[in-house]
């Protein structure tokens, strides 16, 4: 079986040495080239072609966006992103994100060489998924289409939600978010929530992004907000959302749940108690099986589940878990769910039905 040939694009000698001979020592993956920068990326990808190429954000003479756009004009590549900690590095990644990039790894901050063994496990495994998307979908990813900014609607503080559509996305979730909310109307019945897979820090860069693009405020959650009309909240990276009685937010610091923290299991689960059969739970792209739990529920109160369908999702495993199991209500292509999500929330009855 051949190695999962792999290219380093930073301009630290030490990331770039630590990170290759953590990639090294798994036998299933093999270093290709080593490179400064950008500009040396594009020159030593004439004569190798990585599986995965894992890249830097900030680096001298040619960056990671820069590098990036220049790269998968040529043909498609499976990049993942290391983004750094910061306001900025945040900022970067979503961008990165938006113009290709299928994941993203926070670098360490402080003694790099105690902290970058603890990105090990993470390291491998995202290398692992990245490697086995296909290169057609990931063509296909890249080149969806950009996404024009909208007017932003406010939400009408003082008026409750009657329903709630809930969101969950993990591995190309960001890039299918800003398509979802692309194709959405000002909502007049429901409020909703994100649960994006992101360590903290990252989904208030996300939430600010994806509010300049869509019919409705969005924000990161906070503790204590009220779910109201056409309003959007957003599970904070590194905590667990969960909505109480009165339709008012609570953040918890509880373990991650298979991994993972935000989970969608956890929010959704919380939400179609309250909600029953006024839900919708929408599953987009995404690896393993979070909100397959939160599904069965919301199936069993009576409320509604869409999936994105194998075609368009970048990773087929959240929604496909969904479906297999015999939850999903329709199984769309991305470009329908936003205009699914309006015609639920005025109470059309073309999601009834499995």
């Amino acid at each position: 079986m051949s190695k999962i040939r792999v290219m380093i694009v930073d301009d630290s000698s030490f990331m770039r040495k630590m990170v290759g001979d953590m990639l090294e020592s798994d036998p299933e993956i093999e270093v290709v080239a080593k490179c400064s920068d950008g500009l040396d990326a594009l020159e030593k990808l004439k004569t190798v072609s990585p599986d995965v190429i894992l890249l830097d954000v900030e680096m001298p003479r040619m960056d990671g966006l820069h590098f990036l756009k220049e790269a998968l004009e040529r043909r498609p590549e499976r990049i993942v992103m290391l983004s750094a900690l910061t306001q900025e590095g945040s900022e970067a990644t979503i961008l990165a994100l938006e113009r290709g990039a299928l994941d993203f790894i926070p670098k360490p901050s402080g003694s790099i060489s105690l902290d970058i063994e603890k990105k090990r496990d993470e390291i491998l495994q995202k290398v692992k998924e990245a490697s086995k998307i296909p290169l057609d979908r990931v063509k296909a990813y890249a080149r969806r289409e950009k996404v024009v900014r909208k007017k932003v609607v406010p939400g009408r503080k003082d008026q409750e939600c009657e329903r709630l559509v809930f969101i969950a996305s993990s591995t190309g979730g960001p890039k299918a978010l800003q398509v979802v909310v692309k194709n959405l109307a000002p909502l007049e019945r429901s409020g909703v929530i994100f649960v994006q897979h992101m360590p903290g820090g990252f989904t208030r860069s996300l939430a600010e992004r994806l509010s300049e693009m869509a019919p409705l405020s969005i924000k990161e959650a906070e503790d204590g907000e009220r779910l109201t009309v056409n309003r959007a909240f957003m599970a904070p990276g590194g905590r667990h959302l969960l909505i109480e009685k009165d339709k008012r937010i609570v953040l918890n610091d509880d373990p991650p749940l298979k991994g993972l923290k935000p989970c969608a299991d956890i929010s959704l689960l919380s939400a179609a108690k309250i909600f029953r059969n006024k839900i919708l739970a929408v599953v987009l792209t995404g690896m393993g099986k979070d909100a397959l739990e939160g599904c069965r529920l919301v199936r069993k109160e009576g409320g509604t589940v869409i999936a994105q369908d194998e075609t368009t999702s970048l990773i087929f495993g959240m929604p496909r878990a969904v479906i297999e199991e015999g939850l999903a209500n329709r199984v769309l292509p991305l470009e329908e769910i936003g205009e699914a999500i309006v015609a639920w929330d005025r109470n059309e009855n073309v999601l009834e039905g499995v």
